[in-house]
């Protein structure tokens, strides 16, 4: 017996809503990777917006059109498709990515914690463990609807940051620090810097390839990628257009740019500061924990489709981890994480991820322009 059909809500915006959720932590929840990407280039990284619009759709809509020709609904069967006897390479970088992805995510939810709410950091790595385990154990199934949630409250939330920093008066020290009008960076090292903002962050892509099974014509992979790449850069824009208002430099070399910013517009408001960061500390909190327990659930499904590989005698008899093994995965893997998080923020995001990006153009951005309208063209056929 078949289920109820699949909603339009569930074929079209989940796969948007839960790629939102991965790319907004640590990027748009401190806002350093905006400063990394675009911020630095003052008015001309209204330039990388576009360029990151328009390439997040396309690449978007790529991804979700292999996964459905391929009928590949996790990360090892949608390599295979892809790169074939070449996935372990993009097992190797995707693995590689997600624990440099949770690294900075651990980093940032002990420094927004500590300066927002006031816990040290080690109640902080705590609380995330818990919040991390506990989804995980719980499946994939309240992943989504955890997300899906989550993902509108902090839409708001950070529209509502938005609205209070470009609304607020621009003070004098702010004023005499304006954003350089970006006349030093030209527009093909503004370019790249936006390619490579979108190659690295293609490692959402497995944390939403569980939900795709819905999908069932080219129109809706395409129409969903597209809405995924808007979701994606609404985010980037709003951050971008905050930063440019209060371009001093304690703001833009700040680990977390995003504080610096609530701090400068929210003296005088009502509630004060105080208020304004407590709430910033608790969505974004909830924004890091997202994005961590995204990259570990792709993880464990991954883990999980290698059982097979496993002599009998290992694997458990269900074919699948228990929801203990799960949320016990999820743990080893964040404090592995917090190991490498004590590089810090902002060498994590300016080397390791523009590092990475290139491994991800070569094995996964040029062949899916390739792959996928090879196959596409084979199946019309």
């Amino acid at each position: 017996m078949q289920g109820p059909a699949p909603t339009r809500f569930h074929t079209l915006l989940l796969p948007a809503i839960i790629a939102q959720s991965m790319i907004i932590g640590g990027g748009y929840a401190t806002g350093r990777e905006v400063v990394e990407y675009a911020g630095r280039f003052g008015n001309r990284g209204w330039l990388a917006v576009a360029i990151i619009a328009v390439c997040f759709s396309v690449v978007m809509a790529l991804a979700f059109e292999l996964a459905r020709l391929a009928g590949a609904y996790d990360y090892k069967a949608w390599s295979r498709n892809l790169v074939g006897p070449f996935w372990w390479l993009v097992d190797i970088l995707f693995l590689t990515m997600m624990m440099l992805v949770i690294a900075v995510m651990t980093a940032a939810i002990g420094e927004v914690l500590q300066q927002t709410l006031g816990f040290p950091k080690p109640l902080s790595l705590v609380l995330a463990l818990a919040c991390v385990g506990f989804l995980s154990w719980r499946g994939s199934g309240f992943i989504e609807r955890a997300k899906t949630w989550g993902s509108a409250a902090l839409y708001l939330g950070y529209c509502a940051f938005s609205v209070l920093v470009l609304t607020a008066p621009v003070g004098e020290g702010a004023a005499a620090a304006q954003p350089p009008p970006g006349s030093e960076a030209g527009a093909l090292e503004v370019t790249i810097a936006a390619l490579l903002y979108v190659a690295y962050n293609v490692a959402v892509v497995p944390a939403v390839l569980f939900c795709l099974h819905r999908q069932t014509r080219r129109s809706e992979t395409f129409a969903s990628g597209i809405l995924a790449g808007l979701a994606m850069t609404i985010p980037f824009a709003l951050t971008l257009a905050c930063l440019l208002r209060f371009a001093h430099p304690s703001v833009m070399e700040a680990e977390v740019p995003w504080l610096r910013l609530i701090s400068a517009a929210a003296d005088g408001r009502a509630g004060g500061a105080a208020l304004w960061i407590a709430i910033f500390g608790v969505v974004a909190g909830w924004t890091l924990v997202e994005t961590a327990v995204g990259s570990i659930h792709a993880l464990v499904h991954r883990v999980e489709r290698n059982l097979g590989d496993l002599p009998r005698r290992w694997r458990p008899a269900s074919g699948e981890l228990t929801p203990t093994q799960k949320a016990l995965t999820a743990v080893l893997v964040l404090v592995a994480a917090a190991g490498l998080s004590t590089v810090g923020i902002i060498d994590l995001v300016a080397r390791g991820y523009g590092t990475i990006a290139w491994g991800f153009i070569a094995l996964i951005i040029l062949p899916l322009f390739v792959v996928v309208p090879y196959r596409a063209l084979r199946a019309t056929r």
